[in-house]
């Protein structure tokens, strides 16, 4: 039986560098910058057939700080600055709508992890969620993925699988814990 591994990370904080606490939202594709590391950890698993889908709350767009149309371009960008490091994303997923709109796409429900487990025909119970704040691991825990929270946050018991400090750990972890796959 094949059992495919995928990855689903979230964006701020993990993928990018936050913005500062006063601007709370990237407003500009020119603001997206890469974490070290992360370029390098998705094309490390880019080489072992391994799916990366970006799963991302974006409460700006409901509240009117984002344009949907400028969030479209601020993923172009960060496809633009990761093909750059020869690294690339299968699918992207974004909730737009704030907590009042009740949605399950939100984190940390899990509706953006299996709509992208859908999208890339994966089994959710063989995925990593990999995110910097527990709600990105507990939309990951509700639908049976392993966990990994990156960064300074601190997760209740048990619900991070592991804990790295930094972004640029991630390659290490990933060439010690990542097997190849066959062709997708």
């Amino acid at each position: 039986m094949r059992t495919d591994i995928g990855v689903f990370m979230d964006r701020d904080g993990l993928i990018n560098v936050p913005p500062p606490p006063k601007d709370r939202y990237i407003l500009h594709p020119d603001s997206f910058e890469l974490m070290p590391g992360i370029a390098e950890a998705i094309r490390l698993l880019n080489e072992r057939n391994i799916p990366v889908a970006v799963v991302t709350n974006q409460k700006g767009v409901a509240i009117g700080k984002v344009a949907e149309s400028t969030l479209h371009q601020i993923h172009d960008r960060m496809v633009e600055l990761l093909a750059g490091e020869n690294a690339t994303v299968q699918n992207i997923q974004y909730c737009p709508h704030s907590e009042a709109d009740q949605c399950n796409c939100r984190k940390p429900l899990p509706g953006m992890l299996i709509s992208a487990a859908s999208a890339l025909n994966l089994q959710t119970e063989t995925c990593w969620m990999i995110g910097d704040q527990p709600r990105d691991l507990e939309a990951g825990r509700a639908v049976g993925c392993h966990t990994l929270l990156v960064g300074s946050a601190s997760a209740p018991e048990g619900l991070a699988d592991l804990h790295l400090n930094r972004t640029n750990q991630l390659p290490e972890w990933i060439k010690q814990n990542f097997p190849f796959q066959t062709e997708r």
